[in-house]
């Protein structure tokens, strides 16, 4: 669903094709400026980008004609809608129902454009057995070639997935879920550095062995994973950093900062990782400190050098 950012903006992230009837649809950032009379959108959310990066695309807000559900001219993408403004067509593609429907009247009472009510009988069952697919866990925040699917595509031409229609996973996520350990969260998200306080993009992995963030959703080695015996707080992030959707990962060493796609996202991932690690400490419950495994005890006894029972018997009693 898209929200309000800290300056009443409109924003959130939706698959757009870029170039007309190219059928390729990328992830972009939209912000919706209804102050401004504009509606843009960016590779990134800007507070991720350099300071003055332009916008990909802006659109003013009086040029804007109509606003429409496009699942009927493109019958092959899920919650697609378009926007028709400068003699184009705008196609992008929401991540559900709601979401689209949040895009479409957000941009229609800003524009102030009438649009027909929605019809609860747009699409057939018929087209529902065809053209969808079901998802069994929640739908994530991107939609790839008209599919639905969980885990989300890095935002680069390289990686969009829309030509074909196929979701990329991570060869560790793939050997995991090959043994029935499937990932209880995915996706991407921002991070900030450890030493240079920059923030960079990173595909995050949440299993019952840690809390795992790669450079994207390919790659075979995590740059770092945090235990789940580390973590002891994750958080709503409440400092001064401009930032939306933030959250922090407390753990024994450090604590990590992360930016979500939406408040949604946020929260989900906060609940996902809290409900993650409560259920390793009730299943895994930390030994105490200072206690001695009973094997360790054992070994030494036999090798304490004050215990003549360790001696063979004939060198008892012997000196050397």
């Amino acid at each position: 669903m898209p929200y309000l950012d800290r300056r009443g903006r409109t924003c959130g992230f939706l698959d757009i094709e870029e170039k007309e009837r190219s059928g390729k649809f990328l992830r972009r950032y939209l912000l919706l400026d209804k102050a401004a009379g504009l509606l843009e959108y960016y590779m990134d959310n800007p507070l991720n980008l350099p300071d003055g990066t332009a916008p990909v695309c802006q659109i003013n807000l009086s040029y804007i004609q109509n606003v429409f559900d496009a699942r009927k001219q493109r019958p092959k993408i899920e919650f697609c809608f378009a926007i028709l403004a400068n003699s184009r067509h705008y196609f992008m593609q929401a991540n559900d129902e709601n979401d689209m429907d949040g895009w479409v009247d957000s941009i229609n009472n800003a524009s102030k454009i009438t649009v027909p009510k929605k019809n609860t009988q747009r699409v057939t069952k018929q087209e529902e057995n065809t053209e969808r697919v079901p998802c069994s866990g929640g739908y994530r925040a991107e939609i790839v070639g008209g599919m639905v699917v969980k885990t989300p595509i890095e935002m680069s031409d390289s990686d969009s997935e829309a030509e074909n229609g196929k979701t990329k996973v991570s060869p560790s996520t793939r050997k995991k879920q090959a043994l029935g350990l499937k990932p209880v969260k995915t996706g991407f998200c921002v991070k900030q550095g450890a030493v240079v306080k920059n923030w960079k993009r990173r595909y995050f992995v949440l299993d019952h062995e840690g809390l795992s963030y790669y450079k994207s959703n390919t790659d075979t080695d995590p740059i770092k994973v945090i235990s789940l015996l580390d973590i002891l707080h994750v958080k709503s992030y409440t400092g001064d950093l401009p930032r939306d959707n933030l959250f922090e990962v407390i753990t024994t060493n450090r604590t990590f900062l992360v930016q979500a796609d939406s408040p949604e996202e946020m929260h989900s991932w906060i609940q996902a990782i809290t409900d993650t690690v409560n259920s390793f400490r009730k299943e895994c419950p930390i030994q105490r400190k200072g206690s001695i495994p009973e094997s360790r005890s054992r070994r030494t006894r036999h090798h304490s050098p004050d215990s003549r029972q360790t001696l063979p018997r004939h060198l008892r009693g012997t000196q050397v």
